[in-house]
């Protein structure tokens, strides 16, 4: 690796000192309990200065006081103390220059540390692609995955913040959509729907989840189109479908049913000839939105995450709004926790991943999950919480969970039941619900009905 690396990286040995010495000093414990948890272990280059950190931040945890014998004792428990030159290393070291705020000091070296983690993430990559041992798509998004990680390392940082800052920062959120200048969630056109969530929130997940068969596919997809939809003025939500079970010609197919009142099964037989001007228009609206489709069979959510990170900085649209279909499909990176246990702990690294996803963009994700097969056995077959397949950690990371139920599959020579309830079962932010919906099968569509009940 260090063949790859140039002669010098950047550092700042001299902030490291005088970090260390204005923390340690008398009297600072207070200045020094906020800028130490700026930083990490690993941001600072000097052993010594590393050794330094990690026993001035155990003493503060501890609430125990700095001084040099307190550090001395911290050093002595950790085996560290040589790595100082002893004692008399330490005191040289405590003697460097103070300031007045240690903050700026630790701006400095976070700044030179991030430098480094930067010149090492692409000395990888040269030497990774010289090497030749993996697909250049595969060294892109692992490359893609680990820049993102870096730009969130701040965020993550964050720690309290004032009741006036947030406060702030809340009112001018709360004016902006008052005023019409920001939306206050992801509305998918459904007014008794979006009437209850105040349309899907940033940082939520969302769990849609019915028997197969069911239709839980066409109503994620009138979801992401209504949602990209202009409305009254307002641009439309940029939304990304992935589809892990059909092509990206299928998806379109569906929402060009969906946007032109089609028949489905006519258009894939090439039987609409006589909707062939609808079907124009459609088409020309829909090319017209702000929807990404992804049907890439085996994907991770890491992949996920490093499509959206690549698609914001590829355009001036930035994804808003992410629906997978389906949560099962999904894939566990090689070599995660995950990918070598068993299902239900699988499935349960995904969804908190997709949580956490969701959390660190700001946007809302959908993703779709299959049910029990007990649900099928049960009087009424009308789905509850515990019927989602896999793991009770889907329920857990889910800030909304929502069922689509039909009556069951009629044989050949009934017609189907278009009926159908949308069971809003779980809603962090909310009251639950059951909204009736009528379900067009040919067209790929649902649409709501007046009557609702709440659960």
């Amino acid at each position: 690796m260090a063949d790859w690396l140039p002669e010098r990286l950047p550092e700042d040995i001299d902030a490291e000192r005088s970090f260390l010495a204005t923390c340690c000093a008398p009297g600072a414990a207070f200045v020094a309990s906020e800028a130490v948890f700026m930083l990490a272990e690993e941001d600072f280059v000097h052993p010594a200065h590393r050794a330094v950190f990690r026993a001035l931040k155990t003493l503060i945890e501890a609430q125990v006081e700095v001084n040099s014998l307190t550090l001395k004792d911290a050093l002595d428990q950790d085996d560290s103390l040589n790595k100082v030159g002893g004692y008399p290393g330490l005191v040289e070291l405590l003697a460097g220059e103070d300031v007045e705020r240690p903050q700026v000091l630790a701006e400095v070296i976070r700044r030179k540390a991030k430098l480094r983690r930067l010149v090492h993430l692409g000395a990888q990559l040269v030497r990774q692609a010289a090497e030749e041992d993996e697909a250049p798509e595969v060294l892109v998004d692992q490359t893609a995955q680990s820049l993102f990680h870096l730009a969130q390392g701040d965020a993550k940082a964050k720690g309290l913040l004032a009741i006036q800052a947030v406060a702030d920062d809340t009112m001018e959120r709360l004016s902006d959509r008052m005023e019409g200048r920001l939306s206050p969630g992801v509305r998918v056109g459904f007014q008794r729907f979006d009437e209850l969530t105040q349309g899907f929130q940033p940082g939520n997940l969302i769990v849609l989840a019915a028997r197969p068969g069911i239709g839980k596919t066409a109503l994620a997809l009138n979801w992401i189109l209504r949602a990209a939809q202009d409305r009254g003025g307002r641009p439309g939500h940029c939304g990304a479908f992935f589809s892990l079970e059909m092509s990206h010609e299928e998806v379109f197919m569906r929402l060009l049913a969906a946007q032109s009142n089609t028949n489905m099964k006519d258009l894939q037989s090439g039987r609409a000839s006589g909707r062939m001007e609808h079907v124009l228009r459609a088409r020309d609206e829909l090319v017209q939105m702000p929807l990404f489709i992804c049907d890439r069979a085996s994907i991770t959510v890491p992949q996920i995450q490093n499509m959206i990170v690549k698609q914001g900085s590829q355009s001036n649209r930035k994804v808003e709004f992410v629906i997978i279909d389906y949560l099962q499909l999904l894939s566990s990176p090689e070599g995660s926790r995950g990918a070598k246990q068993n299902e239900a702990v699988r499935i349960g690294e995904i969804s908190r991943g997709l949580k956490l996803m969701a959390k660190d963009f700001g946007i809302p994700v959908v993703v779709l999950s299959q049910l029990n097969r007990e649900v099928e056995h049960r009087t009424g077959g009308r789905p509850q919480l515990s019927d989602l397949r896999d793991s009770g950690a889907i329920e857990q990371d889910a800030d909304m969970v929502a069922f689509i139920h039909r009556k069951m599959m009629p044989s050949a020579s009934e017609e189907p039941d278009p009926s159908a309830e949308l069971i809003v079962a779980k809603h962090r932010n909310g009251p639950t619900a059951i909204i009736q919906l009528h379900f067009q099968g040919e067209f790929a569509l649902y649409r709501e009905l007046v009557r609702e009940t709440t659960v």
